[in-house]
C-alpha cells in the first residue's frame, strides 16, 4: 500500500468527526469554506482536489484510483490501478452516502443526490442522482 503523500485543507473549513483523509502517495486538496460531514472517506491516490464551499453530507467515499481487472488469468490484485485523480470544483453539494469514483469531475454548482454512485463527470450546475448517477435536473 503506497504511503505518504499529502494533506491540505483551506481556512474555515470544518472536518467533522470520524473523517478518514489518506493521500496514499498522492494529495488530497480540500478549499476553504468547505464541510466534510461524519465518517467519509476520502483517498488521494490518484489526487483528490476540493474547490471552495463545497459541502459534503455524511458517509461519502471518494476515491481518486480503481483496480483493473481485465486479465482474468491474474488475480485482480496483481493487475495495478487506473489513478486519473477526481476533481470537485467550487459551490457543490455532495449528498449523503455518496460514492465518487476515479476519473470524474464535478463541474461548479452541481449537486449530487443522497446515495448515488458517480462513474461519470457532472457538468456545471447539473443535478444527479441513482446508481450509476443520471441528470436529474439542471439547476
Amino acid at each position: 500500500e503506497p504511503s505518504g503523500g499529502s494533506i491540505s485543507i483551506g481556512a474555515r473549513t470544518l472536518i467533522d468527526h470520524g473523517v478518514i483523509l489518506r493521500p496514499l502517495g498522492g494529495f488530497v486538496k480540500i478549499g476553504e469554506d468547505c464541510s466534510v460531514n461524519a465518517y467519509c472517506v476520502l483517498y488521494g491516490g490518484g489526487g483528490l482536489t476540493i474547490g471552495n464551499s463545497v459541502r459534503i453530507a455524511a458517509h461519502c467515499v471518494i476515491v481518486p484510483s480503481n483496480h483493473q481487472f481485465a486479465d482474468v488469468d491474474r488475480p485482480i490484485r496483481e493487475q495495478g490501478l487506473s489513478m486519473k485523480g477526481i476533481v470537485i470544483e467550487d459551490d457543490v453539494w455532495i449528498g449523503a452516502g455518496v460514492k465518487v469514483l476515479d476519473g470524474v469531475t464535478l463541474g461548479r454548482g452541481c449537486v449530487v443526490g443522497a446515495g448515488a454512485v458517480v462513474t461519470k463527470s457532472v457538468p456545471a450546475r447539473t443535478v444527479v442522482g441513482g446508481v450509476p448517477a443520471r441528470t436529474i435536473a439542471t439547476r
